[in-house]
């Protein structure tokens, strides 16, 4: 029987199988179960995990990756997890502590993290064209094709991932205001880690169901895709340009969130590549 902690990686959607999390060692798995329940499970990508928090927490301790990559976490989370490591293992304890990766927003004064942030739809412009909605981590978003759409705020993660794929740019971040007690936070990050795996488990139903005509059009659906070993009614050709093209809108917006904290004329350059390999899809 897996300990009280470790339950978190029991009965896991199938995007997260490559992670082989159940042939780890207990105490492994353990860790990345601590890492994973202290981040704000936004699974907004920008640690460069697209697919969710707990990847990133499992690299953290398999792969050594640096811990301070949560950005919506801030200083708070980045020492957190510091301080996991460090009782799991007593040589990291002299290494000096790292340096939260900067957020674009400014830092919140009661929680010291960077400021909380909430998408909202200017209903009046929306074109109902839907693309945000598979893009949603936590199903927050709700609306049918050519009717204008609405995001739920009190769901939203503030991950920002729903502001790429809209045409219209009708989407805007809002900034809230608001103190959570420890446990109320905890609380919460459980309720929006629920909600991003009920996404992941509804997405791979979807997938499975040949009746469905619904295309692939994001990283975690390619994933989900191929993890399900499930063969989409489209040609191969078709079936390669949309994975491509997931991939490539990936990194696409990866690029652009990196290249909105700080300039970096390398980078300008590769997104602007990747674009043009995009558009040639």
């Amino acid at each position: 029987m897996p300990s009280t902690t470790n339950a978190r990686l029991v009965s896991l959607p199938i995007l997260f199988d490559t992670l082989a999390l159940d042939a780890l060692p207990n105490d492994v798995q353990e860790q990345i179960a601590q890492i994973d329940a202290c981040l704000p499970q936004t699974q907004c990508g920008l640690c460069a995990h697209p697919d969710g928090c707990l990847p990133y927490a499992a690299a953290i301790v398999m792969d050594g990756e640096p811990y301070n990559k949560c950005v919506p976490g801030g200083q708070p989370v980045t020492d957190s997890i510091a301080d996991i490591i460090t009782r799991n293992n007593i040589a990291t304890a002299d290494k000096p502590l790292l340096t939260a990766t900067p957020s674009k927003w400014s830092l919140d004064s009661l929680s010291q993290r960077p400021h909380e942030v909430r998408a909202v739809i200017r209903e009046d412009d929306c074109i109902g064209c839907t693309k945000c909605i598979p893009a949603c981590p936590v199903d927050a978003i709700v609306g049918t094709g050519k009717h204008m759409h609405t995001i739920f705020t009190d769901l939203c993660t503030g991950c920002e991932l729903c502001i790429d794929p809209c045409p219209v740019d009708c989407i805007d971040l809002v900034t809230i205001e608001r103190e959570l007690s420890i446990p109320e936070r905890a609380q919460e990050q459980d309720e929006l880690r629920q909600r991003y795996h009920t996404h992941l488990h509804r997405v791979t139903e979807q997938l499975a169901d040949s009746s469905n005509a619904k295309p692939v059009v994001s990283m975690v659906e390619a994933k989900l895709n191929n993890a399900a070993s499930q063969t989409l009614d489209i040609s191969e050709q078709q079936a390669k340009d949309t994975i491509a093209a997931a991939k490539l809108r990936t990194k696409i917006k990866k690029l652009e969130k990196q290249l909105s904290v700080r300039d970096n004329a390398v980078k300008q350059a590769e997104l602007i590549t990747l674009q043009t390999q995009l558009a040639q899809i």
